[in-house]
């Protein structure tokens, strides 16, 4: 079930300034110290734009100098009888011709160091952004987590976090083109006030054009993500049924279905590209319109030749900029529906017994004890379990039975902490367990299931499943889950890679390494929710008659087998609809 949430309702065309003020707010969300980086960067992209309009001048104030002799006074650059008014300036072609070396490359100077800057700042954004969206993966409460789907995690983590930074420097390169344009427009209005009239008119009727696209571009967004967050998804559950996809011959199936997923992948993209191309067409189309303008009306302009020159030069340097702020604001119409996926899932609540520090608790001396306890699962019509009164008793064996749905599972997740009673409370020694210490608790426990969670990696890497374990416990739990046998006679033996889910195990393999990996940390508490249902009768006796030998242990076991139940010293036999529990 996909949690994220949708984009809002599309804004009326041409509301940049609020488009731009929601990307700002979001990324004051994701990006700590953002105004102060984003005003560096500014400053530096403005000065480059400042820079770039002082070379520009002067370069042609020196190609009208190259065609006289001598210094030239009073129009030394084109526009600066027009600013300073009778002050009289003199510069030399030397002077001239450093001045224009000196701005040019101090413009390419500043120009690399915010290329440098801009990708250190945008490299780590994306670092940080990633980092944060995994730790939210790992704190959110494991009931919240199994509403959304592994394969939209992943494209939020790997693929949409990129969002945020790509966001940040759109913005950036926005404030860079709208203050490079504001200095050229004053530029434009000392030298010729004519000119930069026109332009301005220009930058109406641009802004009203661009504005014609901005619902699209917000609505290709959208779909892109879509299409992407689909593809992704068949993808992962492609690769995590493959077995019963070969089995049911459903691979021409899966083939047409991807080959679909793909082709809107690609036409969205397409539409993209279609759409920047017309923007930028547009964008271009208008510039040589007023250029074009400039050029039929001279003769009636009251505009000296060398500023109409400059100006118009500038106007026509202005374009790129121009034609980038277009970019950069559509482009945020693009990403929103990204960022607010980043956002939604930072935004969900950590599980605060994880992020809270409670009682530290060492060992369990006296007993789990359940009072009344009931727990319900968000939209479901039942409770799980419901006013369960129970005590497990340390160092004992104590099974688990009733009939699938009684809620055996769901009381091992409440003794592991994933999950917490909607009624009543569970105490360890007398004390409440949601104020014990989570990762104290957990240092005592262990769990091996039915279906046991392989990773890519050796036999070795599974047992210990990064860890701190020492290979000699690996090999000791091996031996205790009766794993040994079956690892030695693999090519490698505990260096055998597995691939992704160790396809190649059998049941009964993948549950021994599960076994193995719950002992090898030498838990006090050892919970087994039908860990040994896909083993031969022998070999469960034999691996249940190995952890009995192991003195002191509290073993807790969810088991169907009557044989398993009676090994155990005490049984809790469930009944839905009212649990009632008894100690044997």
């Amino acid at each position: 079930m996909n949690r994220f949430r949708k984009p809002a309702p599309a804004k009326p065309t041409g509301a940049y300034n609020l488009i731009i003020a929601a990307r700002f707010r979001e990324l004051r969300q994701l990006v700590p110290a953002l105004h102060l980086k984003m005003t560096v960067m500014i400053i530096l992209g403005i000065l480059t734009g400042f820079l770039e309009m002082v070379g520009i001048t002067f370069l042609v104030s020196l190609v009208f100098l190259l065609g006289q002799q001598g210094p030239v006074s009073g129009s030394g650059a084109a526009w600066l009888p027009a600013f300073f008014g009778s002050i009289d300036l003199s510069l030399s072609k030397p002077v001239l011709i450093g001045i224009l070396v000196g701005s040019i490359l101090l413009r390419i100077f500043l120009g690399c160091a915010n290329a440098l800057i801009a990708s250190a700042i945008n490299h780590r954004i994306s670092d940080r952004v990633r980092d944060r969206l995994y730790a939210k993966v790992l704190t959110i409460p494991f009931q919240r987590f199994q509403d959304y789907e592994r394969s939209d995690l992943i494209n939020v983590i790997a693929t949409e976090s990129y969002a945020v930074s790509s966001a940040h420097a759109n913005l950036v390169r926005l404030g860079v083109n709208f203050g490079t344009i504001v200095i050229f427009g004053i530029g434009m209005l000392v030298m010729a006030w004519p000119i930069a009239l026109l332009g301005l008119a220009f930058g109406f009727i641009h802004n009203f054009a661009l504005g014609l696209f901005a619902g699209a571009y917000r609505r290709l967004g959208a779909s892109a993500l879509a299409a992407v967050e689909a593809l992704t998804q068949l993808s992962w559950t492609t690769l995590q049924t493959l077995k019963a996809v070969k089995s049911f011959g459903l691979e021409p199936r899966h083939q047409q279905l991807f080959e679909a997923l793909s082709r809107d992948v690609g036409q969205t993209w397409r539409k993209s590209d279609r759409m920047g191309a017309m923007t930028s067409l547009l964008s271009e189309v208008l510039t040589f319109g007023v250029i074009l303008t400039i050029i039929l009306s001279s003769e009636f302009l009251p505009v000296d030749f060398k500023a109409a020159l400059s100006a118009t030069i500038l106007l026509y340097r202005l374009q790129p900029h121009i034609k980038g702020f277009d970019s950069q604001i559509l482009s945020l119409y693009e990403m929103e529906a990204s960022l607010q996926n980043v956002l939604a899932l930072l935004s969900e609540k950590d599980d605060t017994k994880q992020t809270s520090k409670g009682q530290p608790v060492t060992r369990l001396a006296d007993a789990i004890v359940f009072h009344d306890v009931s727990f319900a699962y968000e939209r479901a019509n039942a409770a799980a379990v419901s006013h369960l009164n129970f005590s497990i008793r340390a160092g004992e064996t104590t099974a688990l039975t009733g009939p699938s749905g009684s809620g055996k599972t769901t009381i091992l997740n409440m003794i592991l902490d994933l999950t917490r009673p909607t009624q009543g409370r569970i105490t360890v020694d007398g004390g409440d367990l949601a104020t014990i210490d989570r990762s104290s608790w957990l240092q005592l426990l262990s769990v091996s299931g039915q279906d046991v969670e392989l990773m890519e990696g050796t036999v070795l890497d599974n047992i210990r499943f990064r860890r701190d374990i020492s290979e000699d416990d690996i090999r000791w739990a091996a031996d205790m889950a009766c794993a040994t046998e079956f690892i030695e006679e693999l090519p490698y033996g505990f260096d055998e890679w597995l691939g992704d889910e160790a396809i190649r195990l059998s049941g009964g393999q993948r549950q021994r390494i599960g076994l193995a990996r719950a002992l090898a940390g030498r838990p006090q508490i050892l919970l087994l929710d039908e860990a040994t249902s896909a083993l031969d009768e022998d070999t469960e006796m034999r691996v249940f008659a190995a952890m009995k030998e192991d003195a002191g242990r509290t073993l807790i076991v969810v088991s169907h087998r009557p044989a398993v139940a009676r090994l155990m010293k005490n049984r809790i036999d469930l009944r839905p609809p009212s649990p009632t529990s008894r100690l044997g």
